[in-house]
């Protein structure tokens, strides 16, 4: 009795999940082909449906054809599956599972890749903030520089100037003024306080005496 597979089994077998197999199965039953049924309905395959079936995989993934023109092409009462396996390498379901684990090794490498790049450009973005940050400091920096060395020449300038002497010469010449007018003022109350000090007959020509001596 020839060997009958379920349909999990059978998935199993061609490498593939069962809605992809159910997938397939439902195209081929449209192109005409005829699976097995037990009497639940349930589908039974057999090697002979194991063969079909890589030979329509084999066409679809290797040699390019469309899911319907593979399924009119091994659909046909001539078509041998033989004749597209022998040049065909089907992969087992042993060889399926590594390529799947590789796949998802090689999505999760990508996923990680991704995230290293989105680093990368929020640090290219950070270097590039604080270069014109640093930027800005230089230019203020130059501009103190400049301002200061604007202040230090005004004030060389100043100490410079041929006007100082003269404006020296006015200082003392106010000086002196405000010397003079102190002196007179002693001098107007030491003669006071001698008008007071005297008798009031004698004090008109002390008076007069003093005020000759002031303004001598």
């Amino acid at each position: 009795m020839a060997a009958l597979y379920a349909t999990g089994a059978f998935a199993e077998q061609l490498g593939i999940s069962k809605a992809s197999l159910q997938h397939y199965i439902t195209i081929l039953e449209e192109h005409g082909y005829e699976v097995r049924r037990n009497n639940r309905m349930h589908r039974q395959f057999s090697n002979e449906d194991l063969m079909i079936l890589r030979a329509f995989l084999a066409l679809n993934k290797h040699r390019g054809l469309k899911l319907k023109e593979a399924a009119q092409t091994v659909t046909d009462p001539k078509f041998e599956p033989a004749e597209i396996l022998q040049h065909d390498i089907i992969p087992t379901s042993y060889q399926v599972s590594q390529f799947e684990d590789l796949s998802n090794s090689m999505e999760l490498l990508a996923t990680h890749i991704y995230g290293i790049e989105q680093k990368n450009i929020q640090l290219l973005t950070l270097i590039e903030e604080q270069r014109t940050q640093n930027e800005l400091l230089i230019e203020q920096n130059q501009t103190l520089k400049q301002q200061f060395g604007v202040m230090m020449q005004h004030i060389l300038d100043q100490a410079n100037e041929p006007s100082y002497p003269v404006q020296q010469r006015q200082l003392d010449r106010v000086e002196q003024q405000n010397s003079a007018i102190m002196s007179a003022l002693n001098k107007l109350n030491v003669a006071q306080q001698e008008l007071h000090a005297t008798p009031l007959p004698e004090s008109e020509k002390q008076v007069k005496g003093l005020i000759g001596k002031l303004f001598k």
